[in-house]
């Protein structure tokens, strides 16, 4: 992927993304902007920051809607056009916020982020990133508002979209192009846990985490970082560091190469699971990966059918299998469980969604325990 880096003018950049969740209430703008300004103020004269934002909780979900109630099955190019508003209109009152408190803050939209994709629309792919765009804004503002998952096509200049939460891969790839060694992510929660905290009481927060080992908890189902991000921060040398969105915007996770591997279970409530013919089932997993989104196939008592186990609830998996494509396979209530062990395997079970909490508590009980090292209290806590 080509990237582009090259006004001197700024000595240092760096990415701060910061998740739907941070703006629930007008009280997270304030909060968050005045943590921007305040870091602004420690970083120096010469610094800047490019602030990726997401749309507030429910908004995408309600530009969606609007759209479906004039047409059950609009097509992707009007998909494109309507959910990023979504996020325009929350990047804009992020900078409008920033303004308020004496901030030379701006928004970038479509082609001013410099984000190239192909044109295949939902889910456009990234070809490079050009950052002379953003460079040429930071020579007036200390502060651009980026609104997450939006690109444009380097073919067309139309605004495409990275896909539903695709914010995260818009930091990292921004992060990249501007030699930045880390990147921050603020979420409701300060990292990535050993389980789902909202299910399991005895999760505890991972201090160091390595980026495969996210990859493959974000792919099972774990929602605080989008595995795309984490495999782009990969490939590019950058360290992720996770931070709360709120309070001291302390931070939790730290991703790097290196870091051990840990214990985990990872209950996917938003997984769908499918059950048909083998043949049926593996076209349905090459349609999907070709797609470039995740599932897992998994063997039932009967060789002859198998079970697709689409993951993360990132899309309508009813509409692509069924409506887009006519893969005739049968839903079942069910739901994935992924065990991660200390000795590295990755475990996985499909339970009802009734029994999912349970499952998790009995799993995390099993393979993580609830006692903490010494060493490590220091870095866990609760949500």
């Amino acid at each position: 992927m080509n990237q582009s880096n090259s006004n001197p003018m700024v000595t240092r950049v760096s990415v701060m993304k910061f998740g739907g969740s941070s703006f629930a209430a007008v009280a997270g703008f304030a909060a968050v902007c005045e943590w921007v300004d305040a870091q602004l103020a420690a970083r120096g004269t010469a610094h800047r920051i490019v602030c990726v934002v997401s749309a507030p909780t429910g908004a995408t979900e309600r530009h969606r809607d609007a759209l479906l109630a004039l047409n059950a099955a609009p097509s992707d190019r009007l998909i494109d056009a309507a959910l990023p508003l979504a996020d325009s209109l929350g990047a804009a009152q992020v900078a409008a916020a920033l303004q308020a408190r004496g901030v030379a803050a701006t928004v970038a939209l479509g082609s001013q982020i410099g984000l190239r994709t192909d044109t295949r629309y939902t889910r456009a792919r990234l070809q490079s990133v050009d950052t002379a765009p953003l460079q040429q804004l930071f020579t007036t503002h200390t502060v651009v508002v980026v609104p997450g998952g939006q690109s444009s096509a380097a073919a067309t200049g139309e605004t495409t979209w990275l896909g539903k939460n695709s914010s995260d891969l818009s930091a990292v790839a921004l992060a990249a192009a501007f030699g930045c060694a880390e990147v921050e992510i603020y979420s409701d929660v300060p990292g990535v846990y050993s389980s789902d905290p909202t299910l399991v009481p005895d999760a505890h927060l991972l201090k160091r985490l390595s980026h495969r080992q996210a990859i493959e908890m974000s792919t099972s189902g774990a929602k605080v970082l989008h595995y795309s991000a984490v495999q782009h921060a990969l490939d590019h040398g950058i360290a992720i560091v996770c931070r709360r969105n709120r309070g001291e915007f302390e931070a939790g996770t730290r991703l790097e190469p290196d870091a051990p591997h840990h214990a985990a279970v990872v209950p996917d409530a938003r997984s769908r699971v499918y059950c048909g013919p083998t043949d049926l089932v593996e076209a349905a997993a090459r349609r999907l990966d070709a797609a470039g989104l995740t599932c897992v196939v998994l063997s039932g008592p009967d060789v002859a059918v198998h079970r697709l186990v689409v993951t993360c609830g990132f899309f309508d998996a009813d509409h692509f299998l069924a409506r887009e494509r006519g893969l005739g396979l049968q839903a079942e209530p069910l739901r994935l469980l992924t065990v991660l062990t200390r000795d590295g395997q990755t475990l996985r079970e499909l339970v009802p969604l009734e029994a999912l909490n349970a499952a998790a508590q009995r799993q995390h009980a099993r393979h993580v325990g609830t006692r903490v090292g010494a060493a490590d209290a220091a870095g866990l806590a609760h949500v």
